[in-house]
């Protein structure tokens, strides 16, 4: 799971880095994502960054259908903020 939201947050940095952010820290591309009214993405991108917190810095583990759902979500979040910022690259 963690890939896969090292796959999310480098298209948040894609799309920040096009307006001219250099963002350093995951809890600003919430407020990002805020400011783009992508308030429901800026909600699950929080949650999988704690989810990813705790496996990477606490060795905490999910189960393997949370960490499927949670992947199968992030593609979805993926597919849609690249469709909808980044397709014209």
């Amino acid at each position: 799971m963690t890939g896969y939201y090292d796959i999310l947050r480098n298209i948040l940095e894609a799309m920040s880095s096009l307006e001219g952010y250099k963002i350093y820290s995951h809890e600003a591309f919430t407020e990002l994502l805020k400011l783009k009214n992508e308030g429901v993405i800026a909600q699950k991108f929080d949650r999988f960054r704690k989810i990813r917190n705790g496996i990477n810095y606490y060795a905490k583990t999910i189960s393997p259908e949370e960490a499927k759902e949670n992947v199968s979500e992030i593609i979805e979040l993926v597919k849609h903020l690249k469709a909808k910022y980044l397709s014209n690259l």
